[in-house]
This record gives C-alpha cells, structure tokens and sequence, in this order.
C-alpha cells in the first residue's frame, strides 16, 4: 500500500536516504515491498528478544570482568579465541571461531566490566557465548525487535534504520480510523500504534503484541477487517442499485421444465430455486452464491436457471475450470433437456478453430442459448447476441478481473450465479461473502447412500486391493488416485505408473487405465468415456481436479499418499463416489512418515461427511488459507488478521462497515484509506 498523495513528500523518500542501506540493501530490502520511509515505518517485527540475565529465551546475558585470553585447539586443527571473565559465579568465556588482528581483543581491556550477550551454553564447564554480542549497562532490560530480512543484512541495519524511519516519518503517518471507531473500541492512534509495535516499553508488553493481544495490534487486526468488510459492503451496495434483467418467471415456463426433468428435486434444490428465481424476477443484477455439498444437486439448479434466462428470450453461459467438467455439464445438460427446445454448445480451448469460428457466428446470431466452457469463453471476440445469465462453476478458481470479462459480455448487466463445492463454515460465510446473496443446498438426492471411509498403511495396500477386487467382480467401477503436486513431476508420474502396472498385474482380468495430466484432450476424454461405459474397470489417476466426473457405478476411491491432501481435496475426492443407490467406499492409504498435522486430517474424514463440519476443521488445521479466491477479497490484503482466529472481531467489523454504507455519510479519514488500498482500481466494486 502506497501512502496518499496527501502525505509529505518524506514518506516517499527511498530507503537509500536511511543511514546504512545502501544501493545493495535496497536492492534485497524491494523483495519484502520495502521501498521508502512508508514501507519501512509498516515493516513490523516478527518477535522480540529482551537483553536480560534472567531470559526465558535461549539468548540471554551474562557479566563479567575481562581477565585474559587464550587460543584453544578445535577438532577441525583451526584454533578458536577463548577470553575469560569473571563473574560473581566464577568464570565466564566468550568463544571466537573467526578472529583478526583488529577483533575483538583490542576492543576488551583488563579489569573491565562487560555484558556478554548471545546463545548461553556450557563449555568445559564454563558458562559460554559464542562470538557474544557487547551490551551497554543502559539496554540491559530492554526489549528489542527482530525483522525478517533477506540473507546478507544485520538486525542492527534494520533496526537503526526503523529507527530513523520512525524519527523523520512517523508524524507524517495520517490517521487511517475515524475518532468514533477509536473511541469505541479504546484503540490508541495508528501513530502510536506502529510506535509501540516496533519498540515495546516493557517485555509484558512484547508477549502481548505476539499473542496479538496488545490494544495496537488488536487495532491494525480491526483496520484490515473493516476495510475488507467496507468493500464488500460497497460491492453489494453497488450491484443492488445496479439495473439489470427482470425475468418473467411464468407458469408455463415452469410447467415446461417440470414435465422435462427426468428425477424429482429436493426439497433443498426447490427451496433455493426460489431464492434465485425471487431475484431473477427483480431489476437488479442478480449476484448469488450456491454453496453445496459434493454430489447435492447445485448443477441442476444452475440449469434450470440458464433456461429459464432462455425462454425469456436472453442467452446463458456456464463456465468451469477444466474441460473434463465443462464438457461434463454439457453432457448432462443435454441429456437433461435434449438439445431441441434450447440450443446448447460446449467451447473450449482444444476445439479447432474452424469449430470455435462457427460457434462464434451461431451465438453471434442467437442460434446458441447456452454457451458452456472453459476459459475460451472469456477470449474478446466471443460476443454474445443477448446474454442474460451468467453462471461460475467452482467460482474459488477464477479471478474477479476473469468474472469481470463474462459479465461485460451483456448489456444490460447479466444476472450472476455463482456454485461452489467448498464449503465456508456457515460461522463465516455471511460475513466472507457478504457482498453476495447466499443460498445452501444442504440436502442430499434421495437413495444416495454415504461412503464408507476407511484408514490403511501403505504397507496394508494388498488388503485394500482384496476389497476393491469384491466390487469390481459386481461389475463396479474404481479409482486409484495419487498426488501430483507438479504436473511436470517425472517423479510423481512414475510412482503412478509403477502403481498402474502393480494393479494391472493384481487384477489380471480386469482392465485398467491411467489418467494423467500430459496427456491430450481426446484421449482424456476417451478414457473417462471408457470407464463411464464399463469398458475400463479401474482408473488410476494423477490429476485430481480432472477426477471430478460423475460416473455412478463407480463405488471405490482409492487415496494413496493421503496425507499429501488437503482436507477439502480428499472430500472433494472421496465425492466423486457414492453417486448412486450402491454402498460405496474411500479407501485412505497413507505412508509412515504421516505428520500430527496429517493424522488429524484422516481421522477427521473417517469420522464425517458432512463437507461443512469438514470445512470448521480444516480452518482449524491450516489457518485461514486463501478463502475468498484469487484475489477475491478486492484489495485487501490480511497482513495482521486471521479470519479463523478473530471472528468476533470480523463481525463487529462486518456490523461497522454495514453502518457505514447504510448511513450514507462520506467520512474524509475512512474514504482516504479506500483511495489508498484501492489504488485506483474502483473497476472491481460491483463484481461478485
């Protein structure tokens, strides 16, 4: 974040003009964003040591008079200086394993006090340090800050440089919180916050800023939240007053699609379908987010809303992340509704361009209702005739700047629904999402029956085989999945091929495939088409989102190195079965080397499959992560706030940014700030 162009010029001053960076330093210092007196006034520590002799840390002081010195052979023939004090205790040592003419003995003079301060530690029976640090009587006491830094710079640099930051910047910092918001929360001004941070009085105080407890960094936690919120706040605001397509949503049309659907809706699926329908039928731009469990129907829901956009005469566009899934939707659309009384084409980036080149003339001309893709639909010369809806598959995996570009395909604004098979924990979710109307499909399509989940060693994997082999002698279907965390992993790629040719040999009578990522379009497509069809019994897999595909007779998903997982990719995986009215199985094979961190995972998809419990633990186990998305959150970027840990304090900020916006007021300190993290990219306010 830039400071304002209201702030002094000295702010904007290199860290060049600070004593001790030089070209070098500055050079290493850009990689941490850290440019000019700003940056470095907002450049905080990380921990704090305090230079006591009763230190709770490995580093502490210790006193003593110099006496003498003398050299000491070490086991590698080099000598190492070793000088001697004495101390009310006995005698101390500091130990030199590098040493020159220069330093440090002419720096020590007999019969002198000094304060040794380093990693304490016992040699030949003598308290030591190791090339100690020389500590004056007055800092003994005191607590000072330790910074990340690039390899090659001293703390010490750091520090006399903040120092002087501080000294020339600081009272040039404007304030960044309305008084009222101070006041209400007694939080100390962003002044003396940043003061306090980089140079805590006491060493209570110090374990309060790392707890993140302290009243400063309580308050730079709060800032980060309210601002996050007020954006959100001010996209909703914005797309509410947004006009756009107002949908008859008539009788006819729903008797039409009511006579097509082969299956009956949940009552969960009828419950949101009205809750899109309510805002279809309003002016406004629609902007819903469907949250769902793997496998709880959220696509047909999607469906039936494109067409009803088709039969008010405007044309929809469903995009997905991959083309395995993409041209899953298309498959199942058609099968769903035909491809006569609404006409569906499928776009993505392996299609020739002849094929592209016509589809492009045909939804040019209305002559495509529904245009379902991958990333091809976001190229500039797909121009729509009248798009009327526009619907984001796994809407985590494209950027607001890529939904921007579908949404400036229509005129007047198309209405937008957005799907999601990861769930955010109902606790957070109206406040990560409060720009957006929320729905949940928390029901599961009748006769589905929950997989089993079992845990093995890698070195159980035969028992499992045995298992899997009973279902495929019922003529059901199995994957066997590995992690790829490289597409270009030679290594992964092998130990998947050596595991396809294990299981080949183990199921000699049936047959067996590989998926892997390097393979092209077609033959991707024609191998899935061969396990959909029962043509290849087993799957063995390395590419995990392309897994996604429904496939009902597959009953068994076989997790190896399952601790390599996250906890939403193995429930995300372990959805891909139990599509149907047949028990089906996760099997979690995981090596011996599992960390804490991994068992819990495991033991927490052994013992649910509820995706939404799932997701409070996962929060738990890996901390906030990246849960708006590529750059979702517009802006901001939580340096200092953990959405998991300070959820009390995101809803008060979620409360204050509502108030706000609703208040109409145009406060001077709070609008400054927006300018600031914005940047001048206002663009994306109004973009669910």
């Amino acid at each position: 974040m830039k400071p304002s162009s209201n702030n002094k010029e000295i702010l904007k001053r290199s860290i060049e003009t600070l004593k001790g960076i030089g070209e070098k330093a500055a050079t290493s210092l850009s990689k941490y964003n850290l440019i000019n007196i700003y940056d470095m006034i907002y450049f905080l520590p990380f921990r704090y040591e305090v230079l006591s002799h009763n230190s709770e840390s490995d580093n502490g002081i210790i006193s003593g008079t110099y006496e003498s010195h003398t050299y000491i052979n070490a086991k590698n023939g080099k000598k190492v200086l070793r000088l001697l004090f004495r101390s009310d205790d006995g005698f101390i040592a500091a130990l030199y394993l590098s040493y020159t003419y220069s330093y440090p003995l002419p720096i020590f003079k007999e019969g002198k006090k000094y304060n040794l301060y380093g990693n304490i530690s016992s040699n030949n029976g003598v308290l030591s340090i190791f090339h100690p640090e020389i500590i004056p009587d007055y800092d003994i006491n005191t607590v000072r800050p330790i910074y990340h830094l690039p390899a090659g710079l001293y703390q010490s640099t750091i520090r006399k440089a903040v120092k002087e930051a501080l000294t020339v910047g600081l009272n040039e910092v404007k304030e960044t919180l309305p008084n009222y918001l101070l006041d209400r929360y007694n939080f100390p001004s962003i002044q003396n916050s940043l003061q306090s941070i980089h140079t805590p009085k006491t060493s209570e105080n110090s374990k309060l800023i790392m707890s993140r407890k302290h009243p400063s960094y309580q308050r730079l936690i709060y800032e980060e939240l309210f601002y996050l919120n007020l954006l959100l706040a001010r996209k909703r605001k914005n797309y509410k007053e947004l006009e756009g397509i107002s949908f008859d949503i008539s009788k006819e049309f729903l008797n039409r699609i009511k006579e097509i659907m082969p299956f009956k809706l949940t009552s969960a699926q009828r419950r949101v379908l009205v809750e899109i329908f309510n805002d279809m039928h309003n002016i406004r731009q629609t902007n819903r987010l469907i949250q769902g469990d793997v496998g709880s129907g959220k696509t047909i829901v999607a469906f039936i809303s494109a067409a009803i956009s088709v039969m008010n005469g405007y044309q929809s566009t469903i995009i997905a992340p991959t083309e395995v899934l993409a041209e899953q939707h298309y498959n199942n659309f058609v099968k769903v509704f035909g491809n006569d009384m609404i006409k569906v084409e499928l776009i993505t980036g392996s299609k020739t361009k002849k094929v592209k080149e016509g589809i492009k003339h045909r939804l040019l001309n209305n002559e495509i209702d529904i245009l379902i893709g991958t990333h091809a639909l976001l190229e500039s010369d797909i121009v729509f005739n009248k798009l009327g809806l526009v619907v984001v598959d796994e809407q985590h995996r494209f950027g607001v700047d890529q939904r921007k570009k579908l949404i400036e395909k229509g005129s007047p604004v198309p209405d937008i629904v957005l799907m999601t098979a990861t769930p955010i924990p109902r606790t957070l979710a109206m406040t990560l999402y409060s720009d957006l109307d929320i729905s949940i499909i928390d029901e599961m399509p009748p006769g589905r029956i929950q997989p089993i989940t079992e845990h093995y060693r890698e070195s159980d994997l035969n028992k499992v085989l045995d298992k899997v082999k009973l279902l495929l002698d019922k003529k059901e279907g199995a994957f066997f999945v590995y992690p790829l965390i490289d597409e270009s992993d030679k290594i992964d790629l092998k130990a998947a091929t050596q595991s396809y040719e294990y299981i080949s040999k183990y199921y000699k009578d049936k047959k067996v495939g590989l998926l892997h990522g390097r393979l092209k379009s077609d033959e991707k497509r024609s191998l899935l088409d061969d396990f959909r069809n029962g043509v290849i019994d087993v799957l063995v897999s390395t590419t995990v989102v392309e897994v996604g595909v429904d496939i009902p007779h597959a009953t068994a998903m076989v997790i190896e190195q399952a601790e390599r997982f996250g906890l939403s990719q193995l429930h995300q995986l372990r959805g891909r079965v139990g599509r149907s009215d047949l028990q089906s199985y996760c099997y979690l094979i995981t090596s011996k080397d599992i960390t804490p961190v991994g068992r819990e995972r495991i033991k927490a998809m052994v013992q649910y499959n509820d995706g939404f419990k799932l997701a409070e633990i996962d929060l738990k186990l890996r901390g906030q992560g990246d849960l708006f998305g590529t750059k979702q959150s517009g802006g901001v970027e939580l340096k200092y706030a953990n959405i998991v840990e300070d959820v009390m304090m995101l809803r008060d900020a979620n409360i204050d940014a509502k108030k706000y916006i609703e208040a109409g007021v145009d406060d001077s300190v709070i609008e400054e700030r927006l300018r600031v993290i914005l940047n001048g990219e206002d663009s994306y306010i109004g973009i669910g």
